[in-house]
C-alpha cells in the first residue's frame, strides 16, 4: 500500500509511505519532511 504523506520542503519532491515506512525524514527541530536525498545535503552543510 502506497499513501501520499506530504512534500519535501526543500524540492517539493512528494513523500510517500510504503507498508508503514515513510520514505523521507521528519526533522525534530521544526517537524519538517524533507526526501532522502535533501536530508543528506542539509545534513553534510550543517557538518561544515
Amino acid at each position: 500500500m502506497e499513501e501520499l504523506v506530504g512534500f519535501c520542503s526543500q524540492c517539493g519532491k512528494p513523500i510517500h509511505c510504503f507498508h508503514g515506512f515513510l520514505n523521507g525524514v521528519i526533522c525534530d527541530e521544526k517537524e519538517t519532511l524533507y526526501c532522502f536525498q535533501c536530508h543528506e545535503k542539509k545534513e553534510k552543510m550543517q557538518k561544515t
